[in-house]
């Protein structure tokens, strides 16, 4: 009983020092978390777990670091906005032809109306919200060892019940904030020559995003929705049919952030809402599972951070490179499905 009095302390200190994001959204820089190595220890989950911190009374926390999205930040991001131009992020539904792990690819059925006395159409679709681009939601990916979701969801509740479901972040109007494009590829290019291919495991370590940060000239501020370009859709568009077999449906191997500690450090260091890339899964793939530094158990599992993946970043690359910047408002509107695992993003970037 001492012991659980002693965790329930830690816990109110710790939330009691979440409660500064409201102060410091009306003009401190800075939210005032504690560090990874200070939050409370939950039993079955590695050091470095929020959940509870976001909890209210009565109400347990769905929706992990979108919290950070409060309107005074959106506000602030929306000053991103000067030219009104706007850059869709979704890649084209039919895009990826040979979809990975068994899931069924995009289809697609107009259907004409001409026998009810109409000339008009419907069309009906078939999609898997893996199969392209999307939102992994909280529900998506388990802690493998304690088959456990964000805040303590079970499996066995996860399959039953709506809890951590994607209509979570529709019924808190979307996700709406600052943007801040990471383009690895372009900086790559012009500093080493020739990327990595995309579809081999190549990692991308947070000194190396920090760099790029660095030659952009970007800074990033807690409740950033980050993204990173590392050239996997590129190579899909550019691939023939044969070789977006071997690399989709053959291969498991894909280029992402590196699964490590200093990664998942860096991330936790700079509190953003929610992260997304251009390819499979946002970090190498596949992870490491034994050494316990998969980013999605980190990122979904352990802080509830949302993970996008096969975002189409072309055009967003060229409009940045153009304005010189690479921070922007950036809304997303997902699919409104109780209880929703993934969805396509319905994410615009606007300048």
């Amino acid at each position: 009983m001492a012991s659980e009095g002693k965790e329930r302390t830690v816990l109110q200190k710790a939330q009691e020092r979440l409660s500064a994001v409201g102060a410091t959204l009306t003009g401190q820089p800075h939210f005032n978390f504690p560090s990874i190595d200070q939050l409370p220890k939950v039993e079955g989950q590695p050091q470095g777990c929020l959940w509870g911190l976001f909890d209210k009374p009565g109400h347990k926390d769905e929706v992990g670091t979108l919290n950070l999205l409060t309107p005074l930040v959106v506000q602030k991001a929306s000053q991103e906005i000067s030219t009104g131009e706007h850059v869709q992020l979704d890649w084209g539904l039919e895009n990826v032809e040979f979809p990975g792990f068994g899931r069924k690819k995009f289809e697609q059925k107009v259907v004409d109306l001409a026998s009810l006395g109409f000339a008009a159409l419907d069309d009906e679709i078939y999609i898997n919200t893996q199969s392209g681009s999307q939102w992994d939601s909280l529900k998506h990916f388990a802690h493998q060892k304690s088959r456990m979701y964000y805040n303590g969801l079970s499996h066995d509740d996860a399959v039953k019940s709506t809890t951590n479901g994607i209509h979570n972040w529709c019924e808190r109007g979307g996700i709406v904030g600052r943007g801040v494009l990471v383009d690895w590829l372009s900086w790559y290019e012009k500093k080493h020559g020739d990327p990595p291919s995309a579809v081999s495991r190549h990692e991308i370590p947070a000194s190396e995003l920090e760099e790029v940060l660095r030659y952009q000239g970007t800074s990033t501020r807690p409740g950033d929705i980050l993204i990173v370009r590392s050239g996997y859709v590129r190579w899909h568009n550019y691939a023939s049919p044969e070789e977006r077999k071997k690399g989709t449906q053959d291969n498991s191997l894909a280029i992402g952030v590196q699964n490590n500690e200093a990664t998942v450090r860096w991330l936790y260091d700079h509190h953003f809402a929610a992260v997304a890339g251009d390819t499979v899964a946002f970090e190498a793939w596949p992870p490491p599972m034994e050494t316990g530094w998969c980013l999605h158990e980190w990122l979904l599992v352990q802080w509830g951070t949302p993970i996008g993946e096969m975002w189409d970043l072309e055009a967003l690359s060229k409009v940045c490179q153009r304005e010189q910047r690479w921070s922007f408002f950036m809304t997303s509107a997902p699919l409104n499905v109780k209880g929703g695992v993934g969805s396509p993003p319905g994410a615009i970037a606007i300048f």
